[in-house]
Order: C-alpha cells, then structure tokens, then sequence
C-alpha cells in the first residue's frame, strides 16, 4: 500500500478557521497597543522638550520657551498644542506673550501630531517659559506653572487609559500623571 504525505482540503480549512477566528480576537488588542503607544510617544516627546528646555535656559543663563506654533517658524495663541510647538532661545523677553524675534533660535520643531492625539493646556496656556535659574516663568515674572493634557480619543482605549497630563510647577520640575475618566472627547485639564 502507497502511503501519501500531505493535508487534505477539509484539513486545510478547518485550520485557516482557526487562524481567521485567533486573527480577529488578536486586533482589538493590537488597536490598544497602537493607540498607547501612540499617547506615549507624544507624552514623551512634549516631556522631553520641557526638560531640554529648562536644562537649556540653565546652560545658558538666558530665558528658553516652549509655544504652540502651526507654522514651526512663531508662536501662536490660538488653538491647541495639537497644531505643534516649537522651543526657541528668548534672549529678551520682551514682549507681553511669547514671541519669536530675528534674534532667537528655533532649537526644536514639533509639527502637528498625527493619530487623533490631542494636546490641550489647563486655561489655554500657549507657551511655557523657563528662567535662567530654571524656573517656570511667565513673560511678566508671574508663576508659569501649568499642565498639558495628551490625550487620545481612540475608542480602543478606556476612559482612565486615554491620557496623560504633563504638570510643570513654578520651580520648572516636570511630573506625569495618569488622570481617570477622561472622555472621549478629551477636554483640557481643570
């Protein structure tokens, strides 16, 4: 009797059923893990700028700001911090709210974020400023202490797994928490 090695068609369909059904539990989760992972990495980024700019205006001795800009080239008021940011080196200060001069260098860009992430300030705060000590300063002197909210209105993620808020207290230093029951709609922090 001749033996034959292989699989026979009911065979075949029964483990491409099998594939197809582990496929579709498999990616809700991955929907998860890319929204995630999506929120961290624009967390990161934004906490990143902070830092560089407060080590920066220390390094320095000389004032650093962080804005929302739309274009990379100027700060902007409106909007969000969706639309971007820039970091740039304020040697003067000079004016009412952050502005960009011929003099100061653009040393950061951050363009408008892709993937639904969503930025948005407590009070609508458009730019955060460290002083040459390293402190959290507004154009005026006053307090710059504020926080950003990063969220992502991804229904593949919960309502206390959607956002980070990024904190930055009058003396500059940057913490992360993780608020709960954050909407869909992600409104800014309160």
């Amino acid at each position: 009797m001749k033996y034959t090695a292989g699989f026979s068609l009911i065979e075949l369909l029964v483990v491409i059923a099998i594939a197809a059904i582990l496929a579709g539990l498999a990616v809700p989760s991955f929907q998860s893990m890319i929204a995630s992972s999506n929120l961290t990495s624009t967390t990161n980024d934004l906490i990143t700028t902070l830092a560089r700019a407060k080590s920066d205006a220390i390094r320095r001795g000389q004032r650093v700001t962080v804005c929302m800009s739309a274009d990379g080239a100027a700060c902007t008021t409106t909007g969000d911090w969706t639309q971007g940011w820039i970091m740039f080196n304020d040697d003067d200060h000079s004016d009412a709210a952050a502005t960009v001069e011929s003099t100061n260098d653009i040393t950061a860009v951050s363009t408008a974020l892709a993937n639904n992430i969503v930025v948005k300030a407590k009070s609508s705060q458009p730019y955060f400023s460290y002083s040459a000590d390293g402190q959290a300063k507004l154009m005026n002197g006053g307090s710059g202490a504020g926080t950003l909210r990063v969220c992502s209105p991804s229904s593949a993620l919960t309502n206390d797994t959607r956002a980070r808020d990024i904190k930055i207290n009058w003396v500059g230093r940057v913490t992360l928490e993780k608020p709960t029951g954050v909407a869909a709609s992600c409104p800014a922090p309160v």
